[in-house]
């Protein structure tokens, strides 16, 4: 059973975000194309896992988590957590393009492209093996002990593994099935109320992973980020106000909500807080009301009174 489905994907916002309210030679200097390209690539992978989840059905007492964010003796992230009466098993999804090489001296991965390009990562065995740890000590912070397992999972079944390393597992989406199918040989660890506890431990544990402000994370400059109301249409970045909305110079569009998204790109970007002030220069909007009423009506907390308040929008409402 699945009890906890994947996170929203807020990095990925945040990247097309960027890509909306940069500069093109900005955008290349980060490889922001890139950055997405690899985001989309995980969720891609991730949607392939919870495909074979959803497709085979296990008869035995189970519960699957994708995208838990927990902390124990540090924060740690887990793409996919299988957790049954006989113990735990991290499943950490890896959807990488070509031919892809294992080193047992220097603790990397290598894929190596058709062109012939040669680029190195961290080996899937560091993150699964600190995972593992930090899990162990989450359960031992509530007085359990269970086995867990690891293994690294590449949803392209056509994915070409030159070498292996002795320490990691290796699956294809559909050996996992099987693979969990041998969990249920073992003689059941936890009674039904333990597993209980965890499963709601878990889900209680769990906290969205919040990546905003982007510009601290890729370290760019906020007077950087390009200011206005987008056309939702055309793309053209500076529409004007009009009575109760937002016209496009470019291509004539009218619009009532086109303000939504830049809010929005404020708080992805540039910072977790907006005052009135910011939110007018940000928008090209002169009067302070009419900032007032269109903030009013977004789902915002507002904290403060008078000239000192601010706002801030909440991480699951942003979507």
């Amino acid at each position: 059973m699945i009890l906890k489905t994947g996170s929203i994907p807020y990095k990925l916002l945040g990247l097309k975000a960027l890509q909306r309210r940069l500069s093109v030679d900005q955008s290349r200097e980060i490889n922001l194309t890139e950055q997405i390209r690899i985001v989309n690539a995980g969720i891609n992978g991730e949607r392939v896992l919870e495909d074979t989840f959803n497709k085979y059905k296990l008869v035995f007492e189970h519960g699957i988590y994708h995208g838990l964010n927990l902390k124990s003796t540090g924060f740690f992230q887990i793409d996919n957590l299988f957790l049954s009466r006989q113990g735990a098993f991290i499943l950490e999804v890896k959807n990488i393009r070509g031919r892809i090489g294992f080193s047992m001296e220097t603790n990397q991965l290598t894929r190596t492209l058709e062109n012939g390009q040669i680029d190195a990562f961290e080996c899937p065995s560091i993150q699964l093996k600190r995972n593992s740890y930090l899990l162990e000590d989450w359960l031992k912070e509530r007085n359990i002990s269970i086995p867990i397992r690891t293994a690294v999972v590449f949803p392209n079944p056509r994915q070409f593994v030159e070498n292996t390393r002795s320490d990691l597992t290796i699956l294809f989406p559909n050996e996992i099935p099987a693979m969990l199918r041998e969990l249920e040989l073992n003689s059941p660890i936890l009674d039904a109320a333990t597993f209980s506890f965890i499963s709601k431990e878990l889900l209680k544990g769990h906290s969205d992973y919040n990546p905003y402000p982007m510009c601290n994370s890729f370290r760019i400059n906020k007077g950087d980020i390009r200011t206005g109301v987008e056309c939702e249409i055309c793309g053209f970045l500076g529409m004007e106000r009009i009575f109760r909305g937002w016209g496009c110079p470019a291509c004539k569009t009218i619009s009532r909500t086109a303000h939504l998204q830049a809010i929005k790109d404020w708080f992805m970007l540039v910072s977790d807080t907006m005052t009135n002030r910011e939110c007018r220069d940000f928008l090209h909007v002169d009067k302070n009301y009419t900032v007032s009423r269109l903030l009013e009506d977004l789902p915002l907390e507002r904290h403060g009174e008078n000239r000192g308040s601010y706002y801030r929008f909440p991480l699951e409402r942003i979507t």
